[in-house]
């Protein structure tokens, strides 16, 4: 079976859907090839997350009841902090939106539409699970817990191309997260997407603000690998600052040395 092939079947597959005999084919397709094998864990693990929404039916009159509800009962589990809480609702309320239109739009899709050809059912899926992987990232940077934040970083650094939610959710983090560690690894998966104008304003703003030494180095060495000039006031500061670390001054000072500016 050939990669095109199986990966049109990886969804069935782990719905256990698919006849026996082209489950065994698909099986051994995914013990010999890596690259199908890893898809299909990431979509597994999405759906994992997943499982606890409810499969709603298009024509059910209790299908938003049951909806508000389960969003309700998630909000107060998780309890979130107060500054926190329009956020994760706003998020929350996004992401099991969109759960939901996604179970609409396949039963619907597969009553009404003819079936697609087996490369756009693939692009369909790609861009599906990427979609709902970047929700979920949203989501675990909005948690209390700072394990589940760094959970929610980690995500993101598995999306090729985030869109405009999960990249000001992580600028968010890095500017207001009380955890450096959830900071200086948001610094790690921005530098992926620098080339985009409001990353490197956004995470440049953060520089003057920041407290913690290793977060400060961190993002000189994001203005310098990006080649930032607009740090250098901020550099300057740095590196002149009595009270500042003395190696986040000497890397200020090496930083506008490197970004050709006067110190």
């Amino acid at each position: 079976m050939e990669c095109e092939v199986a990966q049109a079947h990886l969804a069935d597959h782990l719905a256990r859907t698919l006849p026996r005999a082209v489950a065994a084919e698909v099986a051994a397709h995914l013990r010999e090839c890596e690259t199908c094998a890893a898809e299909y864990e990431a979509m597994g693990e999405t759906w994992q997350l997943l499982r606890t929404i409810p499969a709603a039916e298009p024509d059910s009159a209790s299908m938003r009841t049951r909806f508000e509800t389960g969003l309700r009962d998630y909000m107060l589990e998780h309890q979130p902090r107060k500054s926190e809480r329009r956020g994760l609702w706003y998020y929350g309320l996004q992401f099991a939106a969109a759960a939901a239109l996604v179970v609409l739009g396949v039963l619907i899709g597969r009553q009404a539409a003819p079936a697609p050809s087996s490369d756009a059912q693939i692009a369909l899926l790609r861009d599906e699970l990427r979609q709902t992987r970047e929700m979920v990232a949203v989501s675990l940077l909005q948690q209390q817990s700072a394990t589940e934040r760094l959970k929610g970083v980690s995500w993101s650094g598995q999306i090729d191309q985030p869109g405009m939610s999960l990249t000001t959710a992580l600028l968010d983090a890095l500017m207001h997260d009380e955890n450096a560690n959830v900071r200086l690894k948001t610094i790690d998966v921005l530098k992926r997407f620098a080339e985009r104008e409001g990353v490197r304003r956004g995470t440049l703003e953060a520089l003057p603000r920041e407290q913690s030494p290793m977060v400060q180095m961190a993002l000189i060495d994001f203005a310098v690998e990006t080649n930032s000039r607009e740090a250098a006031d901020a550099l300057r500061r740095l590196a002149s600052d009595p009270m500042a670390n003395e190696a986040v001054r000497r890397r200020a000072t090496l930083g506008l040395k490197q970004l050709g500016i006067t110190v």
